[in-house]
């Protein structure tokens, strides 16, 4: 696994992406997550990052399962209880923890202006998508997005209800929905590309890599019930 991932999108060359994988580099059990977690071992991992490959400290948040978004360009931020966060300084960078909810990088094409985003299902239901482009869109770029390591539909089971409050949401999230021995699979992919194409992201890439059958390079909660998290990070290097 690379350590600086190749996205091959139309995104100026300033923007950088850094995806960790549980053996990254030649450290083994390379956890990012201080829940649950030896808090030596994780900000040793994290000082690794900050001394060899990013421009400074990662910005994190307290991940909620929700939809709200800090945009760091404000001169006021009152809580980092958040699951998206945007900025537009250079070499500031901005990170989250997953363990197969998604993250999403979104870039202006530029390179001006990036946003990273944490989401699950939940983070789908309530469309974080929208609530980034609500200040996105204030700039006046095109943007283009890319979807990083998460579950896949293979293997996202969830319950007949969770389908019900996703048609009652939108009844084309239906064909997002498909039952397997007795057994009801979601698409998050799916609904999240739909939901990029309505806020004009026409360009959308994608990792390809599935966190429960990859799991011996990406932590999953689903396979193991584990409280340890692999990181996106993402930095706007010059322009």
């Amino acid at each position: 696994m690379k350590s600086k991932i190749n996205i091959n999108w139309n995104v100026s060359d300033s923007v950088k992406v850094i995806v960790t994988t549980k053996n990254f580099f030649s450290n083994k059990n390379f956890n990012i997550s201080y829940t649950g977690n030896e808090y030596n071992k994780t900000k040793e991992n994290i000082d690794f990052l900050v001394d060899k490959l990013l421009p400074e400290y990662p910005r994190f948040i307290k991940q909620a399962h929700g939809k709200k978004i800090i945009n760091l360009d404000e001169k006021v931020i009152c809580s980092h209880v958040a699951d998206g966060i945007i900025t537009s300084k250079k070499k500031q960078v901005i990170a989250i923890q997953t363990a197969d909810c998604m993250p999403i990088v979104i870039s202006s094409i530029c390179g001006s202006i990036i946003c990273i985003l944490h989401v699950g299902r939940k983070g789908v239901e309530y469309n974080i998508i929208s609530s980034a482009f609500e200040i996105l869109k204030k700039y006046n770029y095109s943007y283009e997005a890319w979807i990083g390591p998460s579950i896949s539909k293979e293997h996202y089971i969830v319950d007949k209800n969770i389908k019900k409050s996703f048609i009652n949401i939108n009844k084309k999230y239906d064909k997002f929905f498909y039952k397997n021995n007795n057994q009801f699979y979601m698409d998050l992919l799916g609904i999240v590309s739909i939901q990029l194409n309505e806020n004009n992201v026409k360009n959308i890439f994608y990792s390809d890599l599935c966190t429960v059958k990859n799991n011996d390079i990406f932590y999953s909660y689903r396979n193991s019930s584990d409280t340890k998290r692999f990181g996106t990070f993402v930095w706007i290097e010059w322009n």
